[in-house]
């Protein structure tokens, strides 16, 4: 599905959004989401909600078998940076078009985005974009060869978005590692004391030695959240991924700080628990070649995304309780990911990624 003329009914009128909008886009309902994707994009068929943290989701089924996935964007969230979101993809689909990243369809008045008024008087941006199916990563079960495939893919999207820019790509994302600094006020959220202390030195570190250092890096637009939720792959055995979902957390950062978000996610128990990163490493620079300087910082990155993970997630599911379950997912991750991090030891960690970088993938 490449845009909007597979979609194309006959266009209904559009209902008065003020009707159908609640003040937060996650409180739309089933009806006010099939209005939505009738009046603004002349389709019809069976709905269901997605989970998410702060938009409203919906996949919808048309009669023909193909799919689309509805996005009602949170009002709080900046109307730049959703329109830099969108552009993103819109480049990708020109300069990879075989990039297994949604398509933005543009609605029946030919627009990329539409504006809606809600009960409020807040304004919520739509979009419809082409639905990719696949297993979640995250309920998978990846074969040895999936982590070099996962690197690569990485790098591929990496050197897709390199060209662009936007903007709000500049805007402060307490996700985006070169802002830990950010984290220091918002300590006392952690209850428990030592590790507390634990992640305030992770802090103090990025202050004195880290920071100085993130401004010699190469930078650039980059997705900033490889995570196995928002990867897709080639079934519950996972030889590939086949998809890359939620441009949300887009930002102009050194792409080290990237990899390492990717990375993060990617520490096993028991005595080599960096094996699976440093396949990744393998494949990413073989399409994209990394410097000394990237590598060797990549164990700290990597700490400061678990620091900022443990901060940001309690803090919201503190503020959202109902939603707290989805918010805390990655906390045991973080969490074991340090402990990983601090058996090894930097110094060797950092062997052995540059080692990695000097490796080709086995295919």
């Amino acid at each position: 599905m490449s845009g909007l003329p597979e979609f194309v009914l006959r266009p209904e009128p559009l209902p008065e959004m003020a009707d159908l909008l609640a003040q937060d886009a996650p409180s739309i309902t089933l009806d006010m989401a099939a209005d939505l994707a009738r009046g603004l994009y002349g389709i019809s068929g069976s709905i269901t909600p997605l989970s998410a943290e702060k938009d409203a989701n919906f996949r919808i089924r048309l009669a023909s078998g193909a799919e689309a996935l509805l996005k009602v964007t949170n009002t709080a969230e900046d109307r730049g940076v959703t329109d830099m979101q969108t552009a993103a993809l819109i480049h990708l689909a020109h300069v990879d078009p075989d990039l297994p990243v949604q398509r933005i369809c543009r609605s029946v008045k030919g627009r990329s985005a539409e504006i809606i008024t809600g009960p409020n008087g807040d304004p919520h941006i739509v979009r419809l974009m082409s639905f990719l199916s696949g297993t979640i990563l995250a309920g998978a079960s990846p074969t040895p060869e999936f982590y070099p495939a996962l690197g690569s893919f990485m790098a591929r999207v990496t050197r897709g978005l390199r060209g662009f820019f936007h903007p709000a790509a500049g805007h402060i994302l307490q996700w985006d590692i070169k802002q830990a600094h950010r984290l220091r006020p918002m300590l006392d959220v952690i209850g428990d004391a030592a590790m507390r202390a634990r992640v305030a030195e992770i802090v103090a570190r990025f202050d004195s030695h880290i920071a100085p250092q993130l401004s010699g890096l190469r930078a650039q637009v980059v997705h900033n959240d490889f995570n196995p939720h928002n990867l897709l792959v080639d079934g519950e055995s996972a030889s590939r991924p086949v998809g890359l979902i939620d441009f949300g957390d887009m930002v102009h950062t050194p792409i080290a700080c990237d990899l390492a978000v990717a990375c993060s996610y990617q520490v096993t128990e028991g005595d080599r628990p960096l094996d699976r990163i440093a396949q990744i490493i393998s494949g990413y620079a073989s399409v994209l070649p990394l410097e000394p300087e990237e590598l060797e910082l990549l164990p700290d990155l990597m700490r400061l995304r678990y620091a900022t993970t443990l901060i940001v997630a309690e803090r919201r599911a503190r503020a959202y309780p109902a939603n707290a379950h989805y918010i805390l997912r990655n906390t045991k991750v973080s969490l074991n990911g340090l402990d990983a991090l601090d058996r090894v030891g930097t110094s060797a960690a950092q062997d052995i990624l540059c080692a990695a970088a000097m490796e080709r993938p086995t295919r």
